[in-house]
């Protein structure tokens, strides 16, 4: 739950930062996660495979606890081994190969992966999603983007997904080169912003945000 938190966190002021004509004082909620007035509500998610998750926070505990980290803990994180690495003092997920052109045989599986479970809770009889005017779909993960041609797949796939009666009108995504892309559904098509130096600067905020400083 704390790095779900988190990751709303960010989002907001991601969002508001990159378009505040749209969005400005996105409030903290749940079904939907962020909300714009009873205009826009944003669900919130991040792409990374559960068991990655699970040695990033696994990893966490490790290194809070130091000599007192319990055996069962260390034993999981030998078993995990092969889903992340430390870089210096970064922990790495492993992702794998991008093969050319191939989404799904590529991290990027992975956000199609999360878009598709998006999409299926927000039309969920038992999700209880308050009724808003538009709902927006942010993504935050490490993969990388760097074709058109991953692009337009890209926007064809979410676009195809996203069929059902409750319908995401935009999909962003944050990428590991420092990039937010914005997929337009209603009018296929999409957007990028470069992001660079003011990425970091944008999460820290968000951590102090989560911290209450």
């Amino acid at each position: 739950m704390a790095q779900k938190r988190f990751d709303e966190y960010f989002a907001k002021v991601v969002l508001e930062r990159c378009f505040p004509e749209k969005f400005y004082n996105l409030q903290i909620a749940d079904k939907p996660d962020l909300r714009c007035g009873n205009e826009i509500g944003i669900e919130v998610t991040n792409c990374m495979p559960e068991k990655a998750v699970e040695a990033f926070n696994l990893w966490d505990r490790a290194a809070k606890q130091g000599k007192q980290t319990p055996p069962r803990i260390l034993e999981r994180l030998e078993q995990l081994k092969d889903i992340v690495h430390l870089e210096g003092n970064e922990l790495i997920w492993e992702q794998g190969s991008y093969v050319e052109d191939d989404i799904d045989n590529s991290p990027i599986k992975e956000f199609i992966n999360a878009v598709t479970s998006k999409v299926e809770r927000l039309n969920s009889t038992n999700a209880n999603y308050a009724e808003m005017k538009s709902y927006e779909l942010f993504v935050n993960s490490t993969i990388d983007i760097s074709t058109f041609n991953q692009i337009y797949e890209i926007l064809a796939r979410v676009s195809e997904l996203n069929n059902k009666p409750k319908k995401f009108d935009n999909i962003h995504l944050i990428t590991i080169n420092q990039k937010l892309f914005t997929f337009d559904i209603a009018n296929n098509t999409f957007g990028v912003k470069y992001l660079y130096t003011r990425l970091e600067r944008m999460a820290q905020i968000a951590r102090n945000l989560y911290k209450g400083i």
